[in-house]
């Protein structure tokens, strides 16, 4: 019993140091691109060092032989484009429009947004408890766009930022099921999966940027952006890291647990806004509860059913 309890504590410690990654991630991606780094550069910056960070990770714990695609380079480089490009991308050109509370609350929504993947694929429909949690926090993040001013939906730049961010969030749900598959037919290590996609996808994150670059939708960030910034750089890069982390508090609590320290993220993330002394209306504040109560209602319905299996 004691080592059990004690397995679990270390895992629950591996989960919150991910959610706390997380959580000032956001706010350090949202200041470097108010200090000039454009989301091109800025997702460019962020994983060819953190692409090279955890596949130095993976030779260490499991050695060269485990950094082969063994003929799945195709699919690594598809689904780690969808994952890493495309969250990436999204997040910090969405976050030059939105802010990192709202970031982080639409990132919360990965459960919900995981389930309903699930469903489609499935071609299965949720039943009544969750369709209502699901509407429950769909009508907080509504309250958190829009801060109550419904006028806001016409197409406003903060709108824009937050479908993107999104947009973001819906790439990682699909990575991630396509990481579990890998994990779970394949029977590869979840670090093993996250470095080779991080590192194919990254292929694509240049190309991508040189292609914006040249034709103008992105700029090199001048020297005094990246001064400005370099403190933020460097947490955008080491919380690359937090995946490892997240990997083993998952493996040891299970998704369904582990999927419910999502939800500390947004408010570690309204915390740093507010010692920031960013302006933070009720109205935002009720939309986070809102959709936080929804999460957690959802997170526990579905473990109740989980024991009852």
């Amino acid at each position: 019993m004691g080592i059990n309890r004690q397995f679990s504590c270390k895992s629950i410690v591996y989960l919150l140091i991910t959610v706390v990654g997380w959580g000032i991630m956001y706010p350090a991606s949202k200041h470097a691109v108010s200090s000039g780094i454009d989301g091109y550069y800025l997702t460019f910056i962020r994983y060819v060092l953190g692409a090279v960070l955890v596949s130095v990770i993976l030779i260490i714990l499991e050695g060269k032989k485990s950094y082969q695609t063994e003929g799945k380079t195709l699919l690594l480089w598809f689904f780690g484009s969808i994952g890493f490009a495309g969250l990436n991308f999204l997040t910090f050109i969405g976050i030059g429009y939105s802010s990192a509370e709202h970031a982080t609350i639409i990132l919360a929504l990965m459960p919900l947004l995981s389930l309903a993947l699930t469903c489609i694929i499935h071609r299965s429909f949720p039943d009544s408890k969750t369709c209502f949690c699901m509407l429950l926090a769909f009508t907080g993040i509504v309250l958190v766009i829009t801060n109550g001013n419904f006028s806001h939906l016409r197409a406003s730049s903060s709108f824009i930022g937050d479908l993107l961010l999104l947009a973001a969030t819906i790439c990682w749900v699909i990575y991630t099921y396509f990481a579990n598959i890998m994990i779970s037919v394949y029977g590869w290590s979840a670090l093993r999966v996250t470095a080779l996609s991080s590192s194919l996808g990254t292929l694509s994150i240049i190309f991508i940027t040189i292609a914006a670059t040249l034709f103008g939708y992105a700029s090199y960030p001048n020297f005094q952006a990246m001064a400005a910034s370099k403190f933020d750089i460097f947490i955008l890069v080491i919380t690359t890291l937090v995946i490892i982390s997240w990997n083993a508090g998952i493996k040891a609590l299970g998704t369904i647990n582990g999927v419910l320290f999502v939800n500390l993220v947004p408010v570690i993330s309204y915390i740093i806004g507010l010692l920031q002394g960013h302006h933070v209306s009720y109205i935002g504040v009720l939309g986070m509860v809102i959709t936080l109560i929804a999460l957690i209602m959802n997170n526990l319905y579905m473990r109740k059913n989980q024991a009852d299996i």
